[in-house]
């Protein structure tokens, strides 16, 4: 046998050699339930599925990318905990199912992600918005954008009646 191919049987039974011990150890013990190591592996999510804690998201101080930078959503403002109303939803949130005509200007008729439809006026408050103009085909909103790195504080979000128009702006 040549010198490197014996060399290299040699590394390969150390090798093996000192993996078999490690093998051999009992397992370690999992951190005890008071342990910071413990905490942050609960943290992460390492538990089961069809256990009866259930998965929590840690950023660890990093954004949370699921969330939108126009308005965030802290966790303690979710959908159950918002105001109740049209106060309670995110412009992206509703859609525009009609606009009526009254001596007194337009009125559009939202519908929420409750499946309920609502009556909105110049004026009328979002969570992350208001209403800043309604016309025949179109509801201009003001939404304020949190991002702190925009230099826009708000932007106007038009929703028409009918989406291939705005598709086409």
């Amino acid at each position: 046998m040549s010198r490197p191919a014996t060399l290299a049987l040699l590394i390969l039974a150390l090798g093996v050699a000192g993996a078999a011990p490690a093998l051999a150890q009992a397992p370690a013990a999992p951190p005890s339930p008071a342990s910071p190591a413990a905490d942050s592996l609960k943290s992460i999510g390492t538990d089961v599925p069809g256990s009866s804690e259930g998965y929590t998201y840690n950023p660890m101080g990093r954004r949370d990318p699921f969330v939108s930078l126009l308005k965030p959503v802290s966790p303690d403002q979710g959908p159950k905990t918002r105001r109740p109303g049209m106060e309670g939803f995110l412009i992206q949130e509703v859609a525009l199912k009609g606009i009526v005509k009254t001596p007194k200007g337009y009125i559009a008729m939202l519908l929420g992600t409750d499946g309920k439809s609502y009556f909105v006026g110049v004026g009328q408050r979002l969570f992350d918005g208001v209403v800043t103009a309604i016309d025949a085909t179109t509801v201009t909103f003001r939404q304020e954008v949190t991002d702190p790195l925009s230099t826009v504080k708000s932007r106007d979000v038009k929703k028409t009646l009918y989406p291939s128009e705005e598709a086409r702006q």
